[in-house]
């Protein structure tokens, strides 16, 4: 599926969810750069990552409140 808007689409929200925490682990992302969150798409019904959101994603901040995040991004430096 292809966007107008030249966005990556996910078909469900999880899979954007799981594409935005899977990037911050592999970018290392400091909590408060990179996307934060998903959003559906008016344009092309799909999912996007955003980094203009007032709120972190809950999935997200819910890594980062607990260390799983840090704990994967350590973990992804000696892959």
């Amino acid at each position: 599926m292809d966007c107008p808007t030249g966005k990556n689409v996910f078909t469900t929200k999880f899979l954007a969810e799981t594409a935005l925490i899977d990037i911050h682990i592999h970018r290392n992302f400091p909590p408060d750069q990179g996307p934060q969150n998903v959003y559906k798409c008016e344009f092309c019904g799909g999912w996007h990552l955003t980094s203009k959101s007032l709120n972190r994603n809950e999935r997200l901040q819910e890594m980062i409140d607990s260390g799983e995040m840090q704990r994967k991004q350590q973990a992804r430096q000696w892959e």
